[in-house]
C-alpha cells in the first residue's frame, strides 16, 4: 500500500499509545521517535489530519488500541477495516524470537477477533479479513481481490520495491530486518520453524499454551478469508 503512492500510508501510529503512553512493557528492538504522538487522541487527530488532504491506509495491531477503539464508534464508521490473519504456529515462533517477553496478549489473535465482531456490528458489514498465507503464496491475486473489494485501482508495480526500509520505519528497524533485504513478498518456507532460529512451539513451555489459546479466534476469523482473485 505505501508503494501504490496514492494515498498516505502510516506504519502502526498505536504503537506508541500501547508501549510509550501506556507503558503496558517494554519493546525490544523499539528507537523512540520523540516526534511520535502517544496518546489515544492525538493519535487519532493525526490520522484524521491526514486523512483531510488524501486517503490514508493505517497498519496497526488491534491489542495496541482494543479496550480504546471499541467505544470510539464515530472513528469505526470512518474507516473500512481489513484484518489481516496469520497462523498463530508460525506468528508465536517469530515473535518470542524478537521478544523472548511476548505475552499472551500480543499474540493478537483474541484482540484481532474481538475488534472484528465490533466493526462488524457497528457497521452492518463483514469486515475484510486476508490470510497471510494467501498473502504469500499469491501476492497478485490476493492484492487484486483486495483493490475489488476496496473498490481502488490494483496497480501491479506496488508489489516489487527497492531494499531497504522506509524512513518512517527507522524506529522498529529491528523488527523487519528480513524486509530491509526483500523487493517483495516472497512464500513462507513449509515448516513453521524454518528459517525462524528456533524449534518453533517447542521453543518455551508456554509458546503451546499461547497458541492453544489463540486458534480457535484465528479460525472463527479465518472462515471469512477473501479468496484471491484470478488474473
Amino acid at each position: 500500500m505505501l508503494e501504490r503512492g496514492d494515498m498516505a500510508a502510516l506504519h502502526e501510529p498505536f504503537l506508541y499509545l500501547y508501549y510509550v503512553h501506556d507503558g503496558r512493557k517494554r519493546l525490544p528492538h523499539l528507537d523512540l521517535d520523540p516526534r511520535r504522538p502517544v496518546s489515544y487522541e492525538d493519535i487519532r487527530s493525526m490520522i484524521l489530519e491526514t486523512a483531510r488532504t488524501r486517503p490514508v491506509f493505517v497498519k496497526d495491531m488491534c491489542y495496541y488500541v482494543h479496550d480504546r477503539i471499541h467505544d470510539d464508534v464515530d472513528f469505526i464508521r470512518r474507516m473500512t477495516s481489513t484484518f489481516l490473519i496469520r497462523d498463530p504456529e508460525r506468528t508465536i515462533p517469530s515473535y518470542f524470537r524478537l521478544d523472548p517477553g511476548v505475552t499472551l496478549e500480543e499474540i493478537g489473535c483474541e484482540a484481532q477477533y474481538r475488534l472484528f465482531e465490533r466493526v462488524g456490528g457497528i457497521t452492518g458489514r463483514t469486515p475484510i479479513v486476508i490470510d497471510a498465507a494467501d498473502l504469500a503464496e499469491d501476492p497478485a491475486g490476493t492484492l487484486r481481490a483486495y483493490c475489488r473489494a476496496l473498490e481502488v485501482p490494483f496497480i501491479p508495480r506496488a508489489l516489487e520495491w527497492d531494499e531497504g526500509l522506509p524512513a518512517t520505519w527507522r524506529d522498529v528497524s529491528g523488527w523487519h530486518a528480513d524486509l530491509a533485504g526483500s523487493t517483495g513478498i516472497i512464500a513462507e518456507p513449509a515448516h513453521p520453524a524454518a528459517g525462524s532460529g528456533g524449534p518453533g512451539l517447542d521453543a518455551a513451555p508456554h509458546l503451546r499454551d499461547y497458541y492453544e489459546h489463540h486458534l480457535p479466534f484465528h479460525r472463527k476469523m479465518r472462515a471469512h478469508r477473501l479468496e484471491p482473485a484470478a488474473g
